[in-house]
């Protein structure tokens, strides 16, 4: 099993609908699909790449072992192992930049948690929580930086760094990509916030990879390094600044830390930080439209070619009992929200184009037939929950109310907004109710 082939394999795990709570040993964890073929969770293990590598760090020793890998780059490794993992190289190496940078500015300091919380540091942001190793990994592959106050996440990273045998050297395509990105952010409009910034650099697709998630991560870390932050919000080359400093954001709908919370494009590029990080790199401006050929292409780089991966198309069953139309009142549906995994769902009235709907009791391993459908609504804690659907007769249930399943831990895909929806195609009578939960059709 190659890279893109482990990648691939905890993709198909780490999907939403997979993660779940472990009450007992109080951490987050996710469950291996029953459809993964056996021979590829083998060479998941043999690579120790498994899910749910669990890990429980400590302050002290982790911001030790942080210091001690940290110092093994240089600042101009550290550079040039950011500008190669723009294209060339796994996103991994980005990380190795704004690690050397927090640790090199990160005082030694105790444990110093909030006044009211016990988990959580605020110097750096360290937090008291088991971590999976594997989980940390694959984000730092496919395109994620660990968070400005995460230090856990930069010291696994350079763990994994450490275990290679060499350190990239940016290719010619990587140094201009790395220009690119810099002349796109000097050729904002005045007064760019962060957002409109993320989304010029997307439409260049100056990135393997495609999600905003992506770009605005990368600006983050500019921001963190201190190339795009402000004379009041100090990136790390200019000037240390606690998790609890750069937490802060000028509005709670500002999801972003600072520096870049506070950055847009009027403010530009620090260029004193940018000579001190990269004092060899050639940073003028290029023509993002002259672009050169990418080496290697797109489809050869790793989150290019996982990107090509696709999931098998699942055939979906079709009930003996379904007809054909619009959902209508009285119609009722079943809905895979995993591979092992359906409910089925009570139509009550059709109202403005959307459907009224309600879940049905049971839970079923496979696609549920009409002798197995149970008249009886989904017991709830806060009561009766009903929500709008629309595109059930598309095979595409959309709702309205995520929030109405929120006491279904149990089916965590529905949070997602889209899942899928056969029409059992038989009407029902009403479901009968308990009378605590009574309520005419």
């Amino acid at each position: 099993m190659n890279l893109v082939d482990q990648l691939w394999t905890l993709q198909q795990i780490y999907r939403n609908e997979n993660a779940y709570y472990d009450l007992e040993h109080d951490m987050h964890l996710h469950r291996i699909p029953a459809n993964l073929p056996a021979d590829r969770l083998e060479a998941l293990a043999q690579a120790d790449c498994m899910p749910n590598q669990m890990a429980l760090p400590r302050h002290d020793e982790l911001w030790g072992d942080f210091h001690a890998l940290a110092e093994t780059w240089t600042l101009a490794e550290a550079a040039d192992a950011f500008i190669a993992g723009l294209w060339s190289a796994p996103f991994l190496w980005q990380s190795a930049l704004p690690a050397k940078l927090l640790s090199q500015a990160t005082p030694r300091h105790p444990f110093t948690p909030y006044a009211g919380s016990g988990d959580t540091c605020r110097v750096c942001g360290f937090r008291r929580k088991a971590v999976d190793i594997t989980y940390l990994w694959y984000r730092r592959m496919t395109g994620s930086f660990p968070l400005a106050g995460d230090p856990a996440g930069y010291v696994y990273a350079l763990r994994e760094m450490a275990k290679s045998q060499s350190r990239p050297v940016p290719t010619a395509y990587d140094l201009w990509t790395f220009r690119a990105i810099l002349t796109v952010i000097r050729q904002m409009p005045p007064k760019s916030r962060y957002s409109k910034t993320r989304d010029a650099l997307q439409k260049e697709k100056l990135l393997p990879t495609s999600p905003k998630a992506n770009y605005c991560s990368l600006l983050e870390v500019l921001a963190l390094t201190g190339i795009l932050d402000t004379p009041e919000h100090p990136g790390m080359a200019t000037q240390f600044t606690t998790y609890l400093e750069r937490d802060l954001r000028p509005s709670v709908r500002v999801e972003v830390q600072a520096p870049l919370a506070w950055w847009d494009s009027s403010i530009g590029i620090n260029e004193t930080a940018l000579r001190r990080i990269f004092s060899g790199t050639d940073c003028s401006p290029v023509s993002p439209a002259d672009r050169p050929m990418p080496v290697p292409p797109l489809s050869r780089t790793v989150t290019g070619e996982l990107a090509d991966r696709k999931t098998p198309r699942r055939r979906l069953p079709v009930s003996p009992d379904a007809g054909n139309g619009p959902a209508q009142a009285k119609d009722v549906y079943a809905v895979r929200i995993r591979e092992d995994a359906w409910v089925t769902i009570y139509c009550h009235k059709v109202e403005d184009n959307y459907v009224i709907v309600e879940y049905l009791d049971g839970i079923f391993s496979e696609m549920p037939l009409k002798s197995q459908i149970i008249s009886a609504f989904r017991p709830r804690s806060s009561g009766r929950g009903q929500a709008k659907a629309s595109g059930l007769d598309r095979t595409f249930l959309i709702l309205a109310a995520t929030k109405t399943y929120h006491d279904v831990s149990i089916l965590p895909i529905y949070l997602c907004g889209t899942v899928e929806a056969i029409l059992l195609k038989y009407v029902s009578p009403c479901p009968d109710h308990n009378p605590s939960t009574r309520l005419l059709c």
